[in-house]
């Protein structure tokens, strides 16, 4: 049987309700098709994770001057917009109890807004009341549907409470909990981002974790099912973000494999959080990212690369930095943030000996946040490091340049005013990176998106020969 795990992030989730209709309509398409399901997976409605942080961390810091009620009284709102009379009052108990608890766990707040507490304060007051309110927007609807309580939950992970990782064969023994709603013909709507550990405390899958959530669930009940995981998005996948490249026409990509939506996502696109990918690789779950509106121009991340296209994206990100340390330390600095800080959104841009015979290593962090909240920690493998803020890296994605040479020399000739900091040709990782200044990096991806057609013109009709 066809079944579908549709994730709606919290981008598509507006504080007033206004895309209700939208959601319900892609939810109806899809069980119009499959005749089963679907299963609906829910992010937080847009802010809310963020306000739910920094609630938690005024308890933390002894100040309870700053209420949950405004994001509970959103709920309420949305509810008496759509949900018929003999619904409401069954649903308005239900969020008062996701209120209580939050209010319950945000009262265990201790000097440190962290672990458990917080995963229960995240789900509590985000995605376990979004599902809830829609089940019973559903049911208004005339459509048979239920919700995953927390003590049924599927998602079983580790207990690494804030970026928990799901475990398949512990979720096995509780997938009965999604099959039997199925089969008795109901909608499930279930909240993402949640997990919870084999002792049933409450964990949280990392920021983007309801990518996660769904990808996970599609693994799980493929063995029996034929499952599409699709996830709605506001936009659909592009060349290059058309704010950024603005007068010029940007290209809909079809596909990317699971590298190029990996280090997309990575470099600035954020399309898929990027442990969502690694785990549909794992499982070999092609994933549909879908625009919402325009449901016809979606976007297939799947293991092979089924197009023509050689640059498939240009992208840009600020508020990177660059950490230069002696080559000698480098290792056990290394060492240190994937092992132990779970860090590992960095790139080596390369080792260079200096005329003192002395090595230095270049490493590329895509998160500034982390490097200034612990430069002095950092310093104690290097007290010479230094780190240069203030960049921007634009990035060339496609698994097809490891065939075509040239594709870096068109993009340094796009731009020959502009000072090009570092640079990383690495086509056979699917990636050529240009770190620039940050006030760069729109410039820097107009000019090379510019070209992009050329770029793929010159790979299909392979290098000029001299006669």
């Amino acid at each position: 049987m066809n079944l579908s795990v549709a994730k709606f992030g919290g981008g598509l989730l507006d504080r007033e309700g206004r895309t209700i209709p939208l959601i319900l309509k892609r939810i109806k398409d899809l069980r119009k098709s499959d005749g089963l399901g679907p299963i609906a997976v829910f992010s937080a409605p847009q802010g809310y994770t963020d306000e739910l942080i920094r609630i938690g961390d005024s308890r933390a810091q002894s100040r309870p001057d700053v209420s949950i009620d405004p994001l509970f009284e959103n709920y309420e709102n949305i509810a008496r917009q759509y949900v018929k009379a003999e619904h409401l009052e069954g649903l308005l108990s239900e969020l008062q109890r996701y209120r209580s608890r939050t209010e319950e766990a945000l009262g265990l707040v201790d000097r440190r807004f962290s672990g458990t507490v917080r995963a229960r304060v995240l789900t509590n007051g985000g995605e376990l009341p979004t599902s809830v309110l829609v089940e019973h927007i559903l049911e208004s609807e005339g459509l048979d549907s239920c919700h995953v309580s927390e003590e049924r939950w599927p998602v079983v992970t580790d207990d690494d409470f804030e970026n928990a990782t799901p475990i398949l064969e512990e979720a096995r023994t509780r997938i009965k909990f999604l099959i039997e709603p199925l089969e008795d013909g109901k909608i499930v709507s279930m909240a993402g981002f949640l997990g919870v550990t084999t002792d049933g405390l409450e964990t949280v899958l990392g920021r983007g974790g309801s990518d996660l959530t769904a990808v996970f669930v599609s693994s799980l009940l493929k063995t029996r099912y034929d499952v599409k995981t699709i996830l709605f998005k506001e936009v659909s996948v592009q060349s290059a973000d058309p704010k950024i490249v603005n007068g010029q026409t940007t290209e809909h990509i079809s596909s990317l494999t699971y590298n190029e939506a990996h280090k997309a996502s990575m470099m600035g696109m954020k399309i898929v959080q990027n442990t969502a990918i690694r785990a549909a690789r794992n499982n070999q779950q092609t994933l549909r990212i879908v625009p919402i509106d325009k449901p016809g121009d979606y976007t297939l991340i799947q293991p092979a690369n089924v197009t023509g296209q050689t640059v498939k994206c240009v992208t840009g990100k600020t508020g990177c930095a660059i950490l230069s340390t002696r080559d000698q330390n480098s290792r056990s600095l290394e060492d240190s943030l994937r092992i132990w800080e779970g860090v590992d959104d960095f790139l080596e841009l390369g080792t260079e000996t200096l005329e003192t015979g002395e090595r230095i290593r270049d490493l590329l962090f895509m998160d500034t946040d982390f490097l200034r909240r612990n430069e002095e920690k950092l310093r104690g493998f290097d007290e010479d490091l230094s780190i240069e803020y203030g960049v921007g890296v634009v990035t060339l994605i496609g698994d097809g340049m490891k065939d075509s040479p040239g594709i870096a020399s068109a993009a340094l000739g796009a731009i020959p005013e502009v000072n090009v900091k570092r640079a990383v040709f690495a086509p056979h990782t699917s990636l050529i990176i240009l770190a620039v200044d940050e006030a760069n990096v729109k410039t820097v991806v107009a000019a090379i998106h510019r070209r992009r057609q050329d770029m793929n013109h010159r790979a299909r009709s392979g290098p000029a020969i001299c006669p």
